[in-house]
């Protein structure tokens, strides 16, 4: 393939110098010259830079699911799990205004489920 054949970039013809693409030719020796070709790097650096941008925001979001999967699997109870009575040895614990029941870890919040009163798992509010 020769640079000619490609549409996209400008091409110049430069007599009596060397052939970029390594080819001498033994008469009037001409060199290919591409203008324009700092554009095109300067658009692929800006994608491969947006690329990478894009991996480590995906690799941040896994690493904060995965952090809220320990946390989920280390209370044992899934966060907005709705209950009628808080299991044995619980605490109240109150973090500013708000007052919350810990289980081992788990932490409950009340809550009313039409006129039901009700305990609904949180996040660990400490």
């Amino acid at each position: 393939m020769l640079i000619v054949d490609i549409p996209i970039l400008p091409v110049e013809l430069v007599p009596e110098a060397e052939a970029v693409l390594g080819v001498r030719r033994r008469t009037a020796r001409r060199t290919a010259v591409v203008v324009g070709s700092t554009t095109a790097a300067a658009s692929a650096s800006a994608a491969a830079a947006s690329q990478q941008e894009a991996y480590a925001a995906q690799q941040q979001a896994a690493a904060a699911q995965q952090q809220a999967a320990a946390a989920q699997a280390s209370s044992g109870v899934p966060v907005g799990t709705v209950v009628q009575a808080l299991p044995a040895g619980c605490k109240p614990v109150t973090v500013g205004s708000t007052q919350y029941q810990d289980c081992n870890g788990s932490f409950y919040k009340t809550a009313f489920q039409g006129n039901n009163l009700v305990y609904v798992v949180v996040q660990n509010p400490l």
